[in-house]
């Protein structure tokens, strides 16, 4: 009896043995999104993976990530994939597959929605749809500024001693170089607009601009901003780029990839704002913005008016295509109790003497 027991067990071990094992269940993947043929660039770098779902724009992880930096740690199950984005001073976690999905994995790439994690992170969506390309840039919001700094701005045009034409626009090299000596040696921080973003840590600050773009900006003026190590704005009019005595697009994208250049809107033709059409006024700026934007990957922010010239219709364009508007000659800017599209300046021609520019860097003027 115990014989056939042993037996009858040892048959069912071997029956069971060959009974069929259930599959483990196969992963769940999306199906990756569509390529499209809309550009992006993201702080100034352009990226090529820009893909489209059913209403959102997807990006490649590591496409964001080489822009954004950090790292992504993924854990993948079985109907649901996560993927936890780390940077130093922000950290995202995403969902593929599931009712809280909020990204693609395909089994082989992710796809990230970024707009909103680009929004979060202080970039500016400029959308141009002339050119189909997207342009995400950081700068900062007027009336997110630390209140009260006194801040000089100062406004040149030509550096240069072939006067060409109106005398008075054209500071001697000479003369450019002691008055950048001199804001070095007495402790003055030349910064862009978008150093305003952090005004409150900066001591004695001032902005350097240089409106129309001339070709002696790159010449003359760029080899003292290398050597002194001083930041400046130049306020290019777009529609001269190339012209007789003007920027070429090839100067401009050298002098911006310096990290000492900021390029910043003058209109595209320098006309009298004041007496503009709404219309002209529209392409005006919108014109500038699209080919700076196209030349130096980032978005203008600043608009100088031509001439100094306005009228309430263009204050109002200003406000709504650019951030700041820049006047000509007047009092120091003082953040938050400056209207941000009226912003005066401090005028430096030929004839201005060192003492005359050291007396515009005082504050409290």
């Amino acid at each position: 009896m115990k014989r056939f027991f042993a037996i009858l067990c040892i048959g069912i071990l071997i029956l069971s043995g060959c009974a069929p094992v259930e599959p483990a269940p196969a992963p769940v993947y999306d199906t990756a999104p569509d390529r499209v043929e809309t550009g992006i660039t993201v702080g100034g770098v352009p990226l090529e993976n820009l893909y489209k779902g059913a209403e959102t724009y997807y990006i490649e992880a590591e496409s964001l990530l080489s822009v954004l930096g950090g790292t992504a740690q993924a854990d993948l199950g079985i109907e649901s994939h996560t993927l936890t984005v780390t940077a130093e001073n922000w950290s995202r976690t995403y969902i593929s597959g599931g009712e809280t999905a909020n990204a693609l994995y395909d089994g082989t790439k992710w796809y990230l929605p970024y707009e909103e994690l680009l929004t979060e992170l202080g970039y500016h969506l400029f959308e141009d749809t002339a050119q189909n390309h997207r342009y995400y840039t950081v700068y900062p919001k007027a009336d997110g500024l630390y209140g009260g700094a006194e801040v000089p701005i100062l406004m040149y045009h030509a550096v240069s001693d072939d006067l060409w034409g109106i005398s008075g626009l054209f500071v001697s090299p000479s003369e450019m170089e002691k008055q950048l000596k001199y804001i070095v040696d007495n402790g003055y921080t030349p910064i862009f607009f978008e150093d305003l973003a952090n005004i409150e840590t900066i001591e004695k600050p001032v902005i350097l601009t240089f409106d129309d773009g001339y070709d002696d900006n790159y010449t003359n003026l760029f080899p003292l901003l290398k050597r002194y190590n001083v930041k400046a704005t130049v306020f290019m009019i777009t529609g001269s780029i190339g012209a007789e005595h003007y920027l070429t697009a090839e100067q401009i994208s050298e002098m911006q990839a310096s990290g000492l250049v900021s390029f910043q809107s003058h209109t595209a033709s320098h006309p009298d704002l004041g007496s503009c059409t709404a219309e002209e006024l529209d392409a005006e700026m919108l014109q500038s913005k699209s080919t700076l934007a196209q030349i130096t990957g980032k978005e203008p922010f600043v608009l100088c008016y031509p001439m100094g010239k306005w009228s309430d219709l263009s204050l109002e364009k200003t406000a709504e295509y650019y951030e700041y508007g820049i006047f000509m000659s007047g009092k120091t800017y003082v953040t938050g109790q400056t209207d941000r599209v009226k912003i005066y300046r401090k005028y430096v021609s030929r004839t201005t003497s060192l003492d005359s520019f050291a007396g515009m860097l005082r504050v409290n003027k």
